[in-house]
């Protein structure tokens, strides 16, 4: 009996041991670590307390990642009662960075506070500031679902009627108003308005309209492309002859000579700008819709499968969510494109083709790490096709029809001189149009 009591006394004092331990070990406003605080913020002194907040996360910052945590969390909030909205979203950012990959919980309870915030009609500021801060929120909330699926956070604003449901649908019915918006949803109702292939083809056809639209100009870009192909030859024997500032006054003389404009290309291609941004809006807006499509793959079961690449599955849900082999055959698509643009000499090609490939591995690594939907990258796809197709019918295949036609002068003149020697293969650097090079007759050997 007595041993019995004495082991229910030792376990006692074990188990209150244990509680002063973790009570020590985990700050609250009682055990004196942010009682100053606490004091600061019941007085209304609200400044000072973001003072007491700011030194302790100072003090602890490399020390304690907990009491550093709960201090930006209390901080926080009082920005919050403060109507600091920008300020408290910081500390929540902070809160993810910190914990990120070291506790996935408090990451994901920063992510869903900030996105509760961020959506709360209570949230600060203009109409226009609001209306930002409810973007703020679905990007918030999209990254707690897609990063930290299986946290309690998570699972708060999950569900077919959850508050990530019923945020985007918010921000879907504000966005319905926007003229882009109903451009896009006009041509997916074109279609049919069938998930599996209505809103892929309206992009398809975004993308077709898109480069009607731009035709008379790229027509003129392509011409000054020839133009600056077709002046090479003559520009190459400026530079035999003149260096320095001498060879680009005769340089600019020759240009205004033949009436060539060097810098027509990069002026027009500065003017489409503005009007890709406009469509890239046009499709940001209509995102959320786009998450009731799908698209061959996207959207199957393959959707479900796969090993992770980057916190994110090879296949895409639907065309909101992004998908790596659509990305991957955008990024060989502009890999092409820009491999088909001429250069005006072989040095000049050769750097083109390695920036090619550099670009299109950044475009691909960026595209995957800000995880930019299906949709945006099925548009920039459909683009890229139909600019190859232009480059081949607007560049290429003149080109090659006037090689051969040159060819074939040459091999008309000397039928008719009576010789047999075959005429001389064009260099690949004579482009058509351009003047014939010198040829010096061979001198007779006595």
């Amino acid at each position: 009996m007595r041993l019995r009591h004495w082991i229910t006394c030792v376990f006692l004092a074990a188990l209150g041991l244990g509680l002063l331990t973790a009570r020590a070990q985990s700050p609250t406003a009682d055990d004196g670590l942010f009682a100053r605080a606490t004091q600061l913020e019941e007085a209304n002194r609200n400044e000072d307390a973001l003072a007491e907040f700011s030194r302790i996360i100072k003090e602890h910052g490399d020390t304690d990642l907990t009491i550093t945590t709960e201090a930006r969390f209390r901080k926080a909030a009082l920005l919050i009662r403060m109507k600091g909205s920008d300020e408290a979203l910081n500390e929540f950012d902070a809160i993810v960075r910190d914990n990120r990959n070291k506790n996935m919980e408090r990451a994901a309870r920063a992510l869903y506070e900030a996105g509760s915030y961020a959506s709360s009609t209570s949230y600060p500021g203009t109409q226009t500031q609001k209306l930002h801060a409810l973007d703020k929120a679905y990007q918030l909330w999209r990254q707690l679902r897609d990063e930290y699926p299986a946290t309690e956070a998570a699972k708060r604003i999950a569900g077919e009627n959850g508050p990530m449901a019923q945020l985007m649908d918010r921000i879907d019915k504000r966005n319905s108003g926007d003229w882009k918006y109903q451009i896009i949803d006009s041509l997916v109702r074109l279609t049919g308005k069938q998930p599996a292939y209505s809103y892929a083809l309206a992009l398809i056809l975004l993308a077709v309209l898109v480069k009607a639209l731009l035709l008379p100009l790229t027509k003129r870009q392509y011409a000054s492309m020839r133009e600056m192909q077709r002046m090479q030859p003559l520009i190459k024997e400026l530079q035999k002859k003149h260096k320095g500032a001498e060879l680009n006054q005769k340089t600019m003389e020759l240009y205004k000579e033949h009436k060539v404009n060097p810098f027509a290309g990069c002026f027009i291609g500065i003017v489409q700008i503005p009007f890709l941004i406009l469509i890239f809006n046009a499709i940001r807006e209509y995102e959320i819709a786009f998450a009731k499509g799908t698209f061959l793959w996207i959207g199957s079961a393959l959707s479900h499968s796969g090993q992770e690449i980057m916190g994110q599955r090879p296949f895409g849900a639907n065309l909101a969510t992004p998908d790596i082999p659509l990305l991957a055959l955008y990024v060989i698509t502009n890999y092409v494109t820009m491999r088909m643009t001429p250069a005006t000499d072989p040095q000049q090609q050769q750097q083109q083709n390695t920036m090619a490939l550099m670009t299109s591995l950044l475009f691909f690594w960026m595209f995957l790490s800000y995880k930019w939907s299906s949709a945006f990258v099925l548009y920039w796809l459909a683009l890229n096709l139909l600019s190859i197709w232009q480059q081949y019918e607007m560049i290429y295949k003149p080109h090659k029809e006037a090689l051969a036609n040159g060819a074939a002068g040459h091999l008309a003149a000397a039928s008719n001189a009576g010789t047999s020697t075959p005429p001389e293969t064009p260099s690949n650097n004579v482009v058509a149009g351009a003047p014939a090079p010198k040829i010096r007759p061979r001198r007779k050997k006595r």
